[in-house]
């Protein structure tokens, strides 16, 4: 019997499938232990084993997977999807919840690094008091950094995008064939936790995933709307730069300056900086791009550098050069990468300040001023970064070590 989609992903969610973030990205594994199909009584008496079980219903209690109530479906096919989940529902319990503590021990043995798959389990729980899981997304997801809410110059906007890419181009800027030039206001971004069901990973078709990853990116879209029609659209002003950094890393990186036109001529908030607010309330989860201080502060990547000497060096060579350019932003963008060789791509076009309906593209399309190809100095350029983030990465690991050794003394 095949479920209807909505059925289906909630089907899907209480079986043993989790998708491994330091493997192949375009594989889903099975869980490595088997489902059991009876517990023993002896393990029952168990408190953690019970308090385990009671933990896993609460939560999908509150994420609206399962409910206390045993009212009739309205419909057969409904009934059949209900029969299905319940059948298993006792034993997904203890399954999800050993899954989601190896997924997170795997976590804590990673970084997420630009340039690879990375993905972390979503706690879809709302953050705030008193918020329940209808007001904002709740779908099974996955955090990951092949996906990201940005805002980009429009197509139409050529001057800003000749100026960014000529300043990214002479700055030799590792993602200048990844990345358009943009400003994140929620990365890393969700895309669908795809755990198929069934004995095998090929027990659910091709096209069933591909029509479960539409509808969730049919549903994303809805939440983004939601936030995306509160704000008329704005200009965005390029004309100062910053750098961050230290001995070790370096990044130069353009101001986006927003603004607004008011009767009274006072602005409480750059529009920018609420979108970006607005988002973070129907995606909680997603608050990756304001944890340093708990502050938002948008910035479009120029480049990269060995420290940030270097990046300030080139701030004042690009400074002295620039000439401040304007646009209108009407519309922001979800963009997907595939692959660790991808460039971003526009999977929907979301209108500001605007009843209309989001534009979703499948296949992800290029914005016009993308190059079609990786130059080699780009590559080059990406491999050094690369490097320089693992040697970042391994004098942490160093120092963490260190410092556990001298408080063990």
């Amino acid at each position: 019997m095949r479920l209807p989609i909505n059925e289906a992903f909630v089907v899907s969610l209480n079986r043993g499938r989790y998708r491994n973030p330091h493997r192949d990205p375009g594989s889903i594994y099975s869980s490595p232990f088997s489902w059991p199909t009876q517990l023993s009584e002896n393990r029952r008496e168990q408190d953690w084993f019970v308090d385990g079980m009671e933990a896993a219903r609460k939560l999908k209690l509150e994420l609206g997977i399962i409910s206390e109530e045993k009212d009739e479906p309205e419909d057969s096919t409904a009934n059949d999807a209900v029969v299905d989940a319940s059948n298993i529902m006792s034993d997904s319990m203890l399954e999800s919840g050993r899954a989601a503590a190896r997924a997170l021990l795997l976590n804590l043995d990673g970084e997420a690094e630009d340039g690879k798959y990375q993905t972390e389990k979503v706690d879809e729980s709302p953050s705030n008091e008193g918020m329940s899981a209808k007001n904002h997304f709740h779908l099974p997801s996955i955090k990951s950094h092949c996906m990201t809410i940005c805002m980009v110059p429009p197509p139409i906007a050529k001057v800003a995008w000749k100026q960014l890419s000529d300043a990214r181009r002479e700055c030799r800027d590792p993602g200048f064939y990844r990345w358009p030039p943009h400003a994140n206001m929620l990365y890393p971004f969700l895309e669908p936790d795809l755990r198929s069901g069934g004995d095998s990973v090929d027990s659910t078709s091709e096209q069933t995933k591909e029509e479960m990853r539409n509808a969730f990116i049919r549903e994303l879209v809805k939440f983004l709307g939601k936030a995306t029609r509160q704000c008329a659209p704005f200009e965005v002003t390029i004309d100062s730069f910053g750098t961050f950094g230290g001995k070790h890393r370096g990044v130069l990186w353009a101001y986006p300056k927003s603004s607004t036109n008011t009767i009274d001529g006072i602005i409480d908030e750059e529009p920018l900086i609420r979108l970006q607010r607005l988002l973070e309330e129907q995606f909680p989860t997603c608050n990756d791009t304001r944890k340093a201080g708990g502050k938002f502060n948008p910035h479009i990547t120029i480049s990269h550098y060995p420290n940030v000497t270097d990046a300030l060096a080139a701030k004042e060579e690009v400074e002295a050069k620039w000439k401040p350019v304007s646009f209108n932003l009407s519309e922001i963008y979800l963009l997907e990468r595939r692959g660790d060789e991808g460039q971003f791509k526009i999977m929907a076009t979301i209108p500001l300040g605007s009843e209309d309906d989001a534009v979703i593209h499948n296949p992800p399309i290029p914005f016009p001023g993308m190059p079609l190809t990786e130059e080699d100095w780009v590559h080059e350029e990406r491999m050094k970064m690369k490097t320089r983030r693992r040697n970042g990465m391994k004098r942490r690991r160093r120092k963490e070590k260190s410092k556990d050794d001298s408080e063990e003394e």
